[in-house]
């Protein structure tokens, strides 16, 4: 089996890709995982530490093999208050439950959780069902 041999972790590489691979935030997230792109190709990451692969990577595989990583589209919240103070203090009910979240100037970003949502409305939060990439901070 392949190996990843080099991860260029930017959208700026450029050269042709062979392949493309879909992976959810927690896939993209990890150390070492056994990944089958599109096209089928079986091939292991194996890092010495845990990497985020960022939308739009690049996995170069130990055959010179390129495989384009594409984030998934998958069920999230989008939270909303109407102050950034507001915001903050979402944004640590949500820590203080290590809570997975994206963070953005004007709303956040969580995976669907439906008590977690109804904890957010309580609070005071405009709480939106959504579709989107996630990328977690």
């Amino acid at each position: 089996m392949h190996r990843v041999s080099k991860i260029i972790n930017n959208t700026s590489w450029k050269c042709k890709e062979n392949d493309e691979i879909i992976l959810d935030s927690q896939d993209r997230n990890r150390r070492r995982i056994k990944l089958v792109s599109k096209r089928n190709i079986s091939f292991l990451l194996d890092e010495k530490k845990t990497v985020f692969l960022k939308n739009g990577a690049l996995l170069i595989l130990s055959n010179s093999y390129k495989v384009k990583v594409i984030a998934k589209i998958e069920d999230v919240l989008k939270i909303e208050e109407g102050s950034k103070n507001s915001l903050l203090v979402l944004a640590w009910h949500l820590g203080n439950r290590h809570i997975p979240a994206e963070i953005h100037q004007n709303y956040i970003l969580i995976k669907r959780d439906e008590v977690i949502s109804k904890m957010l409305k309580l609070l005071g939060a405009r709480v939106l069902k959504k579709k989107s990439s996630f990328t977690p901070v």
